[in-house]
């Protein structure tokens, strides 16, 4: 399989958590979803990792770079912490997802441009003023909401 598919297998499953956390929103506090959240997908890793294990794949260790997922979890962790809260006071999944998903997209370019050197080429610039541009729009309608 190439990367695309990849790409669409991961969307998916994005779209099926946003669902889902919103589902529970309401349901359970935000940090009670979260333990439920961070401990389904502990489960997927140790199921997947004994599967590429028994399957024969290479699971590639360093101890220099346990960090950085390290740091992934922990913000990952802050972040649904945020994510749950905003659907809690009654974000609408069809406007609150697609703007966080938005302004991710902006955080991303932007830190992999100024930290990691990539050069940001027309294309690239086009997009980020697009995403601001519609996530000032969604703000915008959501502020006339309240």
């Amino acid at each position: 399989m190439n990367w695309i598919t990849f790409v669409i297998l991961a969307a998916t499953s994005f779209g099926f958590y946003n669902f889902f956390t919103k589902l529970a929103s309401d349901k359970l506090s935000p940090t009670i979803a979260l333990m439920f959240i961070a401990g389904a997908s502990f489960l997927v890793a140790v199921i997947s990792t004994i599967g590429f294990k028994i399957s024969g794949q290479e699971l590639t260790f360093s101890k220099n770079a346990i960090w950085f997922p390290i740091l992934a979890g922990i913000f990952t962790g802050i972040a649904e912490i945020f994510y749950l809260y905003m659907f809690t006071k009654d974000a609408p999944l069809n406007i609150g997802a697609p703007l966080v998903i938005g302004i991710t997209i902006l955080a991303t370019v932007l830190l992999s441009s100024i930290v990691l050197k990539k050069p940001l080429n027309v294309v690239k610039i086009v997009g980020i003023c697009l995403t601001v541009i519609r996530a000032s729009n969604t703000c915008t309608k959501l502020n006339s909401y309240s």
